[in-house]
């Protein structure tokens, strides 16, 4: 942590030479209190967002864990010899923490970026601590969308499965129907074509649409699952195209800068923002 604290003193205003004629020894120990008050306070807010930044991750790496656990349920969904009641409530518990977490740390990331926004006012956007809580926010909000991408993937997935085992019940059945039949079915909940002459065909043909009723209301109970979160998802994908935009814009205003030519000085006051590595 005290390595950063080379970038951190272009925060703090130069102290002037003092004069030949020689300035009071009051005078620059003033300014000299004044330089390491800032310095101070910088390294204060670096240590509190640093350790924001490293709590976040975890939580983040704690999260994309869960999302591969209910992957795997899913996997074991077509393949496992358990029961499927057993399976569901495990992975309807892995999703509502999942949920619970996902909101979590999306609270958090609202946080760093008030932050980041009132040190701006405060320091300048090119200042060395903004550039670092820059950097922080928008990797913690990349590792975020991307772990819930994940997550929407493996439930996408589950979707799939519990269409391939309506297939593969319908087939026990005689019947055929495709993806997008399923589909159909699940939106209009008419699942009558499965129940024709129910009666001729057997003990096992009514053991496959009992499978196939237990199919649809998982599939009925997953997208309640899915639009629960839809918020979230939502809320994510504005904060990202947010981001897009601060950066582009700041590229823009760089780009500007120098072809109106500032300068001596001009590139470090106008010139692209090298981003600090993520903690």
């Amino acid at each position: 942590m005290r390595d950063r604290l080379v970038d951190l003193k272009g925060v703090a205003p130069a102290s002037s030479d003092m004069d030949e004629g020689g300035q009071g020894q009051g005078t620059d120990d003033k300014e000299q209190l004044e330089h390491q008050s800032v310095v101070f306070e910088g390294e204060d807010m670096m240590d509190s967002i640093f350790r924001q930044v490293q709590s976040m991750r975890k939580e983040i790496a704690l999260l994309r864990m869960d999302v591969k656990r209910l992957g795997k349920q899913n996997t074991r969904f077509l393949t496992s010899v358990r029961r499927i009641s057993s399976i569901k409530r495990d992975s309807n518990a892995l999703a509502k923490g999942i949920k619970t977490r996902g909101e979590g740390i999306y609270t958090r990331l609202e946080k760093i970026g008030m932050q980041h926004k009132q040190l701006e006012e405060e320091h300048g956007a090119h200042s060395a601590l903004v550039r670092m809580v820059r950097s922080q926010y928008v990797s913690l909000t990349g590792a975020f969308h991307e772990a819930m991408s994940e997550y929407n993937q493996a439930e996408m997935g589950q979707r799939e499965n519990c269409k391939t085992r309506i297939q593969r019940q319908a087939k026990i059945m005689g019947k055929e129907v495709t993806g997008d039949q399923i589909e159909e079915m699940v939106e209009t909940g008419k699942w009558n074509v499965f129940s024709d002459n129910l009666l001729a065909d057997g003990r096992t043909a009514r053991s496959a649409l009992t499978e196939i009723e237990n199919r649809h209301k998982e599939l009925v109970e997953l997208e309640s699952r899915i639009k629960d979160i839809h918020e979230l998802f939502f809320q994510m994908a504005l904060l990202v195209e947010e981001q897009g935009a601060m950066v582009d814009n700041r590229g823009q205003r760089s780009r500007h800068n120098r072809l109106c030519g500032q300068g001596p000085g001009s590139d470090q006051a106008g010139g692209e923002v090298q981003e600090v590595q993520p903690l």
